[in-house]
């Protein structure tokens, strides 16, 4: 009876959702600001890889390969210690794994400060709903996130 019940008010609730969405204008210009938004914390995302090559690359008695075999380690000294890690390794990957974590905090913090500002939370949400059931709202935030992209050159 409770399972019934629960699955009867989540069914009510992702109704309630979904014209909700509905009902939220999405103009062409809250899709733009999506967009940018969008190719902003994307670029952001991108730029994690090269910065964690480039310290890895700076760090003598240290190579992408070595990284690799300890990555699933993360900052845990114990599973680094499983995996072969020496005390150098360990305290490096320790480091590289709080940088990466510090990276994706503040990509958090541009993309809830973006959607405030840009679209505001509730659009954002919105957009972001509908672009995965909208095919025609996929369609057009397509087109304008191809045409705002960076050249290919300068991505």
């Amino acid at each position: 009876m409770k399972k019934g019940l629960f699955a009867v008010a989540a069914l009510i609730c992702f109704n309630f959702t979904a014209v909700q969405a509905q009902d939220e204008e999405i103009t062409d210009k809250d899709l733009y600001n999506y967009a940018l938004l969008m190719q902003v914390v994307e670029q952001m995302k991108a730029e994690i890889s090269p910065a964690i090559q480039t310290i890895i690359d700076n760090q003598d008695g240290f190579d992408v390969k070595r990284y690799i075999e300890l990555k699933s380690g993360g900052k845990s000294e114990a599973k680094l210690k499983e995996l072969g890690a020496n005390d150098f390794e360990v305290k490096f990957m320790i480091m590289l794994t709080e940088e990466q974590e510090e990276r994706i905090d503040v990509i958090k913090e541009v993309n809830n400060k973006l959607a405030q500002k840009m679209v505001g939370v509730k659009t954002y949400k919105a957009i972001k709903s509908a672009l995965s059931s909208d095919a025609d709202l996929k369609a057009k935030y397509d087109e304008i996130a191809k045409r705002i992209a960076p050249p290919e050159d300068e991505a």
